[in-house]
């Protein structure tokens, strides 16, 4: 009996999404800022050269159509692809490594820093859909964590996909609403069980493993599935990188900020930035470069990815009881 509310808010939550589905949802078109995201774009790359300056570009406004065409294969070689856009996993990021602050300012000042930063990766992309949705999926998930309640992450999660869905229906098959949802699960619900499996590492280091491990482990079957492709060279490469990105999407917009009221300034930030740039892109180009970066895929059936995360749940419950 304890289950019947549960199953009652289910079958209620598809007889509506069916209805919604029946009507069609609504076609949401947004790109707002454009004019001030141009001037942004223009003023990073006096700051840097290409390619650093369309692969900042690409992290904190969402352009990423004059990535280089070497950096963009390297990127897709090295299924880093995902980084170089406005995405959960990087607002996810962002938000915690304004978290770490914690221990520094209180729980409550940090909380607010982490919205604000959020809310302001946020309109520097535009408010366009995918960055929005990847920003409530985000919010409510990672607001669950950073109030000290993680087992509710999940269901934040849950919560916010579900009243996106219910706004467009066809969003379920969007390639962009499922990596986002995917890569946020990884992080918000996979990493926390990883982390605890492995808590001989120091403490930035066990944070940094457990993150790309769970963000790679849940995107990769649809990477494969779309664009036929495995990359064997994921997990180093995302280990190598994933540290930088928070710091390379506050670096940047420290940049514009300061470089727009003082250009000095600006040019000081670029600096550093210029150094994790580099970085970046040297182990980005030299993973994708060996010659097993990655292997051919072809069309599979539905039933063979839900079995891998059938297979995925089932060692994740085992660690997490485990532990």
């Amino acid at each position: 009996m304890k289950y019947l509310p549960i199953s009652l808010s289910v079958i209620l939550y598809l007889l509506l999404y069916f209805l919604r589905f029946q009507q069609g949802g609504w076609e949401i078109e947004s790109n707002i800022f454009e004019e001030q995201r141009n001037f942004l774009n223009e003023k990073i790359k006096e700051f840097l050269s290409s390619p650093k300056s369309e692969l900042l570009s690409g992290m904190i406004l969402g352009h990423r159509e004059n990535l280089p065409g070497e950096l963009r294969l390297a990127l897709r070689d090295t299924s880093t692809i995902h980084i170089v856009v406005v995405s959960g996993q990087n607002l996810t990021l962002l938000a915690g490594l304004i978290m770490n602050l914690s221990g520094v300012l209180t729980r409550r000042v940090t909380i607010i820093f982490a919205t604000l930063a959020v809310i302001g990766y946020l309109l520097l992309s535009g408010v366009q859909i995918p960055a929005l949705r990847a920003a409530i999926m985000v919010s409510l998930a990672y607001t669950a964590q950073i109030l000290g309640r993680e087992n509710d992450g999940f269901w934040g999660l849950g919560l916010a996909a579900g009243l996106l869905l219910l706004i467009n229906p066809a969003w379920i098959s969007d390639l962009s609403f499922i990596l986002s949802f995917l890569a946020t699960f990884g992080v918000v619900v996979v990493a926390p069980i990883l982390a605890k499996h492995i808590s001989f590492l120091p403490h930035f280091l066990k944070e940094t493993v457990a993150v790309t491990v769970a963000a790679q482990l849940m995107v990769t079957p649809v990477i494969a599935q779309n664009f036929h492709q495995f990359s064997l060279v994921s997990i180093p490469a995302n280990l190598l990188i994933l540290w930088t990105v928070p710091y390379i999407m506050v670096g940047g917009i420290f940049m514009l900020f300061l470089g727009t009221l003082w250009v000095f300034a600006g040019q000081v930030v670029a600096l550093a930035l210029n150094v994790l740039l580099s970085y970046f892109i040297y182990v980005v180009s030299f993973f994708g470069s060996l010659p097993f970066a990655w292997e051919y895929v072809g069309e599979q059936i539905w039933i063979v990815w839900i079995g891998y995360y059938c297979i995925l749940a089932g060692v994740l419950m085992v660690i997490n009881k485990k532990n």
